[in-house]
């Protein structure tokens, strides 16, 4: 289902190598309730590894729902509800099945060392 207006605007700006900051908050109106990634969040947007046939076909793709799940990791609301959120985001921000299900399970398998880090940053 493609559906950006379950988003609002998504307003950054490049601020450092691979990072860029939320110049407004990002609003997503997701069935279980609004996601606000607020104005000044550092996000890198999507971390696809540099391989030349994966980043080509997956870099860009899912930058709105790629913030929020970085905001949801961040904020540690819990690992399978954080990509179930991206999963449903690419879904709304118009990624097609082929797209969004190759990143989302490279998110589920691997991204625990990634939400791990953030909940060490957090204690």
């Amino acid at each position: 289902m493609h559906d950006l207006a379950m988003f609002s605007r998504l307003l950054h700006e490049y601020t450092d190598v691979g990072e860029f900051t939320l110049r407004a908050p990002l609003f997503y109106f997701h069935k279980t309730g609004t996601i606000i990634v607020p104005s000044g969040f550092v996000t890198n947007l999507d971390s696809v590894p540099r391989i030349p046939v994966v980043y080509a076909a997956f870099k860009g793709r899912a930058v709105k729902a790629a913030a929020i799940h970085d905001y949801l990791y961040r904020e540690q609301k819990g690992k399978a509800f954080s990509d179930r959120i991206f999963l449903d985001a690419m879904g709304h921000e118009g990624l097609s099945n082929h797209l969004k299900y190759p990143i989302y399970w490279g998110v589920a398998l691997f991204g625990a060392s990634s939400y791990s880090d953030h909940k060490r940053k957090s204690a």
